[in-house]
């Protein structure tokens, strides 16, 4: 696993950001922060962290969690015996079972998606992920600068490691799911998460340009 910071501006708040599967930096530059620092968690090939979580959270007031997509359960995995640490945490368009016919990415589309990744599936796998075309227009500007030999070898190792963990263990505060997100099939989301309190928006599986701001993404838990 990799960390890079998005925003450093030695804030009293941070925001522990858990990326979705094959991203990096680039998608998330138009996103401005002012109260928050934000360091960014990618490339899940392995959880083993090359940051410090004690020196981390010891340097700010208030950490919170936002974790998308795939992310969402690496983030489960990471902060789970850290979560009294944390202020708040958001899962966006993902679930504890990443890779499940009814709780997550059905499993016939991951090994497909697996087994045919190359330069034109990952555009469709971007296009899908944006579905909007202002939106698809955007991210294209800004994708990430990844190989997809570097992104497929995350795939398989996300596949490898996966488990499914029950809603009742989640230490989400807030679940945000999108109306029509084609990767983490919305009703799937739905499915999972019932009973706990979810936002709801318009958009698809990539909803970052939906927010000007980490700041105003940070409304959703006000």
């Amino acid at each position: 696993m990799k960390s890079e910071w998005l925003h450093r501006r030695q804030k009293e708040r941070l925001i522990i950001f858990c990326n979705g599967w094959g991203m990096d930096a680039n998608p998330f530059l138009p996103l401005g922060a002012r109260e928050y620092d934000v360091l960014m968690l990618f490339d899940y090939r392995d959880l083993e962290l090359d940051c410090n979580l004690v020196t981390l959270f010891d340097s700010y007031q208030s950490a919170f969690l936002v974790s998308w997509s795939m992310g969402v359960w690496v983030g489960q995995q990471i902060f789970q015996s850290w979560s009294y640490c944390l202020q708040g945490a958001i899962a966006i368009n993902g679930t504890l079972c990443p890779i499940h016919d009814q709780f997550g990415i059905p499993e016939q589309l991951y090994d497909a998606t697996l087994e045919q990744f190359n330069a034109t599936a990952r555009l469709k796998f971007y296009r899908r992920m944006c579905r909007d075309r202002k939106v698809f227009d955007t991210f294209l500007g800004n994708q990430p600068q990844r190989s997809v030999a570097d992104q497929r070898l995350e795939l398989a190792a996300l596949q490898g490691q996966v488990s499914c963990q029950a809603a009742e263990d989640a230490i989400y505060t807030h679940i945000v799911i999108a109306g029509q997100d084609l990767v983490v099939p919305t009703a799937n989301q739905l499915a999972f998460w019932q009973g706990r309190a979810i936002r709801r928006v318009e958009g698809s599986h990539f909803l970052f340009y939906g927010w000007n701001s980490w700041d105003e993404l940070m409304g959703v838990i006000e």
